[in-house]
């Protein structure tokens, strides 16, 4: 291994340069390599490839980026993106083939499993039939221009288009800087993003923009928000713009506060800053499964909790006696339930509350739970156990926490019957997991 070292000033280290061969997978998509005794976490690289890299020593773990490729993988292919080459945040692996991209995202769910001692592994892969333009939701950053924050370091990379992302998007990151350049928005330096999310039918759609900032935002603090937001709703497409106050709730500025969004045949109500499934296209194969599971073994009482605005709970609503949605937002539980009565669905309740009182005293055949990355508190598995339902589907977007909440489960008598794999984020290392057990 050669090792040459760039010249910086005396506060910090200086970048080395080193020839080396990726060893393995490490955390977040990135590879791992040996430099100067250190185990190095190196950007767009592949294990096995002998490569160059540019290290930066200034903080733990030292963190590398290949800037040439001696000897390339089979498995590398060329970034359509030239942000990738920058070091956009946005995705860890344009560089890799799709097929490649799988097959180590279905280890990484077998590893995860294996770890926290359970025997199953993913029997199914759900993969994209076209794995680009899938992101209906985007984190634009705002400073000096906008775009997405860089992987291991501060800033802001700008941005015009984003080929994983939906067309508007793109252009209206585009026209974003261009509004930024001649001086129609404040520079926030990285302290304000606009969270865009695609809504509207497929054939004229447009996007709710929803202002956001550290520590929050407020009309009295942030006098300049109301021609801020004129300016962005000004731009190609923009339907809605609003802010979400330091409060925690949502405030409309431009617009109404809740738009229309078409899933396949279904169209959801959606309140600014509520969640909803950023892959659109991937849904509707998420839900034919889900039909498939609740079929095989039906079930009369129903619970969807973590239900958001009814994104996987109401399709389901058709095949089951009773479904009972369970969400702590009061916007979001109030479009569901406004969703449910549009569809005419009288076998929906919606319910407001924290999901270990609403299990309380609520009989049930299913339980299906959609949590965060953070996996499920140790709470709603203990009140989901002691409910007494017997199947569980476990929707989750982060393996570790899947794994050990499964793990759980399993202390308390359920045992993993099926679990499946959806890629929702090609090009990046994220994976969303389908999980059913039962007792």
């Amino acid at each position: 291994m050669t090792l040459r070292k760039q010249r910086r000033g005396r506060s910090e280290a200086a970048p080395l340069e080193a020839r080396t061969e990726l060893l393995g997978w490490g955390p977040k998509g990135t590879t791992t390599a040996e430099i100067d005794g250190r185990r190095v976490v190196v950007d767009r690289g592949i294990p096995g490839e002998l490569v160059d890299v540019k290290v930066e020593r200034s903080r733990e773990p030292w963190r590398g980026n290949v800037f040439h490729v001696e000897t390339p993988s089979f498995q590398r292919v060329s970034p359509p993106c030239p942000h990738f080459e920058q070091g956009c945040g946005g995705c860890q692996w344009q560089h890799v083939s799709y097929a490649k991209q799988l097959n180590v995202k279905r280890a990484s769910v077998n590893r995860e499993m294996e770890a926290c001692g359970v025997d199953l592994r993913v029997e199914q892969v759900h993969a994209m039939v076209d794995p680009w333009r899938y992101r209906h939701t985007a984190a634009i950053a705002i400073g000096w221009e906008a775009g997405f924050h860089p992987r291991g370091r501060r800033g802001i990379i700008e941005v015009r288009d984003c080929p994983i992302s939906h067309a508007l998007i793109g252009s209206f990151a585009d026209e974003l800087n261009d509004l930024l350049r001649a001086g129609g928005l404040p520079n926030y330096h990285g302290k304000v993003w606009l969270d865009c999310t695609v809504v509207g039918p497929a054939i004229s759609a447009s996007l709710q923009v929803l202002i956001q900032g550290i520590p929050g935002l407020t009309e009295e603090l942030n006098p300049e928000l109301p021609d801020a937001a004129l300016a962005i709703a000004g731009l190609s497409h923009v339907e809605t713009v609003a802010f979400r106050h330091r409060s925690g709730t949502a405030r409309a500025l431009v617009g109404p506060l809740i738009n229309e969004i078409e899933v396949g045949d279904y169209t959801f109500l959606l309140p600014a800053g509520s969640f909803f499934q950023t892959n659109v296209r991937m849904l509707p194969v998420l839900y034919a499964r889900l039909r498939e599971i609740v079929r095989e073994k039906p079930a009369e009482r129903v619970a969807d909790i973590y239900g958001g605005v009814g994104t996987l709970g109401l399709p389901m609503a058709g095949d089951v006696g009773e479904l009972t949605l369970v969400e702590l937002d009061p916007m979001a539980a109030d479009a569901a339930q406004q969703t449910a009565r549009r569809w005419g669905l009288s076998n929906v309740t919606v319910v407001a509350k924290h999901a270990e009182r609403a299990l309380r005293n609520l009989p049930l055949d299913l339980a299906i739970v959609d949590p965060p990355r953070s996996g499920l508190p140790a709470s709603v598995i203990e009140a989901l156990s002691g409910n007494g339902v017997p199947s569980i589907i476990y929707l989750s977007c982060a393996p570790a926490s899947l794994a050990r909440d499964v793990a759980a489960f399993g202390d308390a008598g359920y045992r993993l019957l099926s679990l499946d794999m959806f890629d929702f984020y090609p090009q990046t290392y994220h994976v969303e997991c389908l999980a059913v057990l039962g007792r």
